[in-house]
């Protein structure tokens, strides 16, 4: 047992050097911590924005407030009505030459 002690300490050393090559520079340490910190703001920005839409969904809901499916419709078949009517005055200014 005594022969493989020296080549475990030999494996030993060489791991820690190995790792010791590995580390990074104070520098790269800082800009890996401002990125982590950087990632988790805008996380956290995102989550409160999320949590705000959930807030009101849910109040709207509560309130009766939420609009119907058949308001939605109402609502997009005016949209569309309304983008139709610009399309068809500006099709006619074109025609008229204004």
């Amino acid at each position: 047992m005594t022969v493989n002690k020296p080549l475990t300490y030999a494996l030993l050393l060489a791991t820690a050097l190995g790792l010791a090559a590995c580390e990074k520079t104070p520098e790269d340490k800082m800009e890996s911590a401002k990125e982590s910190v950087s990632e988790a703001m805008e996380n956290l920005g995102n989550a409160a924005e999320e949590t705000g839409e959930a807030i009101e969904q849910k109040t709207n809901e509560a309130l009766g407030n939420e609009p119907t499916t058949g308001e939605k419709i109402e609502n997009a078949a005016d949209d569309a009505a309304n983008a139709l009517e610009d399309a068809g005055n500006k099709a006619k200014d074109v025609v008229d030459g204004e």
